[in-house]
């Protein structure tokens, strides 16, 4: 039997080169980083933003710890060992062939763990990286060499063996999962073999499928998503290719798919609701938005418009939205109506990828509300478990709907949901280095811009100028932003800083910079040095956030807050790993209903910031709050005040009560 080692020496064989250690000679080169001005070219409408690359932001402050421990303590670091659909070896030795299928899963589906592995690895690939956690990133780089060894020689990167390979649903969906981590990978470790593999295996795709070729079978919507690896490939390589497989794809599909969601007829019928399964959903919302702007037709940039419209028929107040498995065109009922994991994932990628895209700054609110409170209130602040599906008004989570009607097993916190499926987990490995990757990118003129707010650094190059900056923040628990510029030697250009739509009267302060407004954005402008600091400082007060029911959130910055309501835990399932278990939440005493007072309502409802230093942790600031509201509210069973301490949703994940009806 051919070992790993035998297998890889083949493999560089074939492809004429040798696979570098990350951080060697081998670095990208401009054969594959098209430069700013190609990359504006090629687009009919030009994006507003360019991503930076992967890994010249990373994250600083809580938000590593949160990914330090998430790999060291939680699923994130473990998933492989918890359950078999992430380990089950689907891109090498255990490929489906007619004679042995991979369909080691709760639905055995042959494809499925094509997606929990590529999932699962992509996040853990990012999350190493970004963190620099050397245990991490050296078994990233292991598992990317065992992926390559695996490459057949036409290019071919998938869970098919030849017999059944492009003739079985999920072959592109599959596809996506693995090569959009394998292209961080790359893009993190500047390693060009990986950059050739991914180009290798996209160009084979792209070879084998499309007009007259052939056909694609269709049966997973997911299988769209092969167009994320597509649009990164047209920006780093700056081949167009990419760009006309992808509008092929889209429109050959919305034919296909018709009655989907998102294809082409059904978005271009604005008022037409939205039935099917939520990430899906949620997630092909990117393909016409890339589309419209790299082949600008009328219909497809109209068919975006209308998704982003849909898409805000169905938010919650969190930031999430609808997604039972299904939308099933329900309201986004904060009491009754739950949302899924993956949906939150992919609502937040969405959404940056719009601001990228757009520049539109509202988007930077909106995805800030994602991942500050549905994220973070859908997880256990140690990383061990979340929860499948959540609703805002989380007032039981026992194995049961919201009403209590019938059975649903989604309603629980794991470390994998075994159970149900391995879908959720994974996904949640992303959600923070896609944060990341989204705090800062490259304005169309040259000029940096910082568009998601946090605890970060920025290394990367203007004007053959290398370029750092350090953003020193505890936000979104405080309200100012120092963002230190250290350039290797003097270098003009603008820096763009969203003003978000909450803070009323944000100043802005550097010693030598002009500073003018654009949009919603500052702009500042001078010959940066070593040295320099700009300050930026919100003005938040607490506003009301309104629900499809029209009860009140009460939102603080970009926090919204919940009243906790105290739980015991129940494990329900223990994994071989000890401190891994399922569990329900069972609250302790019967829930005191309580409403806002109407006659404060002009005056924050009476509730007043505090800021909590005493047994607090600001690495880790989803353990024990730092920040809360302190207020009355009026107890619905008898007219009266009492007291009541509102804290950060993402420091209530159990059970709570996010919204409020107001009570004259």
């Amino acid at each position: 039997m051919m070992n790993r080692r035998d297998s890889l020496k083949l493999m560089l064989a074939a492809c004429g080169s040798a696979l570098s250690a990350p951080g060697t000679s081998n670095a990208l080169t401009p054969a594959f980083w098209s430069d700013e001005a190609s990359q504006q070219k090629r687009y009919a409408i030009a994006p507003a933003f360019e991503w930076l690359r992967m890994g010249e932001v990373k994250p600083a402050g809580w938000i590593k710890e949160q990914m330090l421990r998430d790999l060291r303590e939680g699923f994130a670091g473990k998933l492989g060992k918890l359950c078999h659909e992430a380990s089950s070896d689907i891109f090498v030795t255990n490929r489906n062939s007619s004679a042995r299928q991979n369909t080691s899963n709760q639905d055995g589906v042959n494809w499925w763990n094509g997606e929990t592995e590529g999932n699962w690895r992509t996040g853990y690939i990012m999350m190493a990286y970004l963190s620099e956690d050397a245990q991490s990133m050296k078994e990233a780089d292991e598992y990317v060499r065992h992926i390559l060894a695996s490459q057949d020689a036409d290019g071919y990167l998938g869970v098919f063996a030849p017999d059944l390979r492009y003739k079985r649903q999920g072959e592109l969906w599959t596809q996506a999962c693995l090569l959009r981590g394998l292209l961080a990978y790359a893009e993190l470790t500047s390693n060009q073999d990986v950059m050739r593999a991914v180009i290798r295996a996209a160009d084979h795709t792209v070879g084998v499928l499309g007009p007259g070729k052939a056909p694609i079978p269709w049966g997973e919507n997911h299988d769209l998503m092969i167009v994320d690896v597509l649009e990164r490939l047209f920006d780093l390589t700056g081949d167009v290719k990419y760009g006309d497989f992808a509008l092929w794809l889209y429109r050959a599909w919305s034919k296909a798919q018709s009655s989907s969601d998102t294809s082409l007829a059904s978005l271009l019928n604005r008022n037409s609701g939205w039935v099917d399964h939520g990430v899906h959903t949620y997630e092909t919302i990117r393909v016409p938005l890339w589309l419209s702007m790299t082949s600008r037709q009328e219909d497809i940039g109209r068919a975006y418009r209308n998704a982003i419209y849909k898409l805000n028929r169905y938010t919650e107040p969190g930031g999430s939205a609808v997604s039972e498995e299904w939308i099933k065109d329900l309201s986004p009922d904060p009491t009754f109506t739950e949302y899924e994991y993956c949906a939150t994932k992919e609502i937040q990628y969405t959404l940056e990828s719009a601001l990228q895209k757009t520049g539109q700054a509202a988007l930077g609110d909106r995805i800030e509300r994602v991942w500050f409170n549905d994220a973070q209130g859908s997880r256990l602040p140690d990383g061990r478990a979340i929860s499948y599906l959540t609703n805002d008004n989380r007032l039981r989570c026992d194995g049961v709907t919201p009403d209590g009607v019938k059975p649903e097993k989604r309603n629980k916190f794991s470390p994998a949901h075994t159970d149900v499926a391995v879908c959720c987990n994974p996904n949640a490995t992303q959600v923070a280095a896609l944060y990341v990757r989204g705090m800062w990118m490259r304005h169309q003129d040259g000029g940096l811009a910082a568009l998601l707010y946090g605890p970060c650094t920025v290394s990367t190059t203007i004007g053959n100028v290398r370029v750092h900056v350090e953003e020193k923040t505890q936000y979104p628990f405080e309200h100012e932003v120092r963002i230190d510029i250290q350039p290797e030697r003097e270098v003009e250009f603008p820096l763009y800083l969203r003003d978000p739509g909450w803070s009323r009267g944000t100043t802005v302060r550097c010693t030598g910079a002009a500073i003018s407004r654009k949009g919603e954005y500052w702009v500042l402008r001078k010959k940066w040095k070593i040295g320099d600091v700009a300050h930026i400082t919100f003005a938040p007060s607490v506003q009301e956030a309104f629900a499809i029911d029209g009860e009140v959130a009460l939102q603080y910055g970009p926090l919204l807050f919940a009243h906790p309501i105290e739980s015991e835990r129940k494990a329900i399932r223990k994994f071989a790993i000890e401190g891994f278990e399922d569990s329900y939440f069972l609250p302790k005493d019967a829930y005191e209903e309580l409403a806002l007072p109407a006659e404060l309502q002009w005056q924050s409802y009476g509730f007043q910031p505090v800021n909590l230093t005493k047994d607090v942790d600001p690495q880790r600031p989803f353990d024990r709050p730092l920040l809360i509201l302190e207020g009355e509210m009026v107890r619905k069973m008898d007219g009266n005040k009492v007291s009541v301490t509102l804290v950060p949703l993402g420091n209530a994940p159990t059970l709570r009560c996010l919204t409020f009806p107001i009570k004259p």
